[in-house]
């Protein structure tokens, strides 16, 4: 019986050596982040651009997923006027990029083409926010 118990602690010791390696060498062949990342992370912002890969997309959609995704502060500061914040809880135009709303919304998809076009133009925040709601807040 002690030969069974030496083999089995012997073969454990042998598997967690294995696990250690297998480990270190994961680690040490990861990319390292860039500078760009680096700040991403530290950057309060950075949670706010989990939205869908636009790669999934096509054309004006995927165009507005990838508005959401060069911009989110910007998008996090616009409500959006197709009702999605009463359907489907949706606290802002950033959140219809989250999942696959944006991608069946014509006004989600105009209110982002919009925003990123006024942004690009150097309109503030609040007179993007007054704009959309004059367009869109009549669901057109």
């Amino acid at each position: 019986m002690f030969k069974g118990v030496k083999g089995i602690v012997a073969l454990a010791a042998a598997a967690v050596v294995v696990v250690a390696i297998a480990y270190a060498d994961y680690v040490s062949t990861r990319a390292q982040p860039s500078a760009g990342q680096m700040a991403a992370a530290s950057d309060p912002a950075a949670r706010l651009r989990i939205t869908l890969d636009p790669k999934n997309f096509q054309g004006n959609v995927r165009e507005a997923y990838e508005i959401a995704g060069r911009d989110p502060t910007l998008l996090a500061q616009l409500h959006c006027y197709c009702g999605c914040d009463k359907a489907i809880g949706h606290k802002n135009l950033l959140d219809c990029y989250r999942d696959t709303h944006g991608s069946r919304c014509a006004i989600c998809v105009g209110e982002a083409h919009d925003a990123e076009a006024m942004a690009g133009r150097g309109v503030p925040v609040e007179r993007i926010r007054d704009a959309l709601r004059a367009r869109y807040a009549h669901g057109s």
